[in-house]
């Protein structure tokens, strides 16, 4: 019999492919056996890794809350109100002292005036005598009592 091309060819791929299949079961195999790790180089000295720098210490900002300027405000006011009610309260205080005085004084007064006294005889040197007036005498006019005149208005 006579041998083609194609039939050599056929064989050549089917010898190429028993060999990858066997080189993949040998790998297989391989994958399966376990094989410890070498220890790395660095087993002599232990590696020292280095050390980030220190971060400076962060100072804290000074926080001025609402409520602590709220707080010196309202003291100040608080103050001022109590200055206010101290002077407003000295001014009654003199006030009241005042009246006091005054009425103590008019007591005193009213006292004096209460002492009955004798009051002096009158003069009789000079009589009263009136005068003439100097006005005309006023003339007397008569009223309009007509029946009339009232029938008038109510219309």
């Amino acid at each position: 019999p006579c041998s083609l091309y194609i039939q050599h060819r056929g064989r050549l791929k089917e010898e190429e492919h028993e060999k990858k299949l066997r080189e993949m079961i040998e790998e297989e195999e391989k994958l399966r056996i376990p094989i410890a790790q070498g220890l790395p180089w660095t087993t002599d000295e232990p590696e020292r890794l280095v050390k980030p720098k220190a971060k400076e210490t962060t100072r804290p900002i000074e926080l001025i809350l609402h409520t602590d300027v709220r707080a010196v405000e309202r003291a100040d006011f608080d103050s001022q109100v109590a200055k206010k009610m101290t002077i407003i309260e000295a001014y009654r205080m003199e006030m009241e002292r005042q009246h006091k005085l005054e009425e103590e004084e008019e007591i005193k007064r009213m006292r004096k005036e209460m002492i009955p006294k004798a009051q002096p005889m009158p003069y009789f040197d000079c009589p009263f005598v009136p005068s003439r007036s100097t006005k005309q005498p006023t003339i007397p006019k008569e009223p309009k009592l007509s029946l009339n005149q009232h029938k008038r208005i109510k219309c």
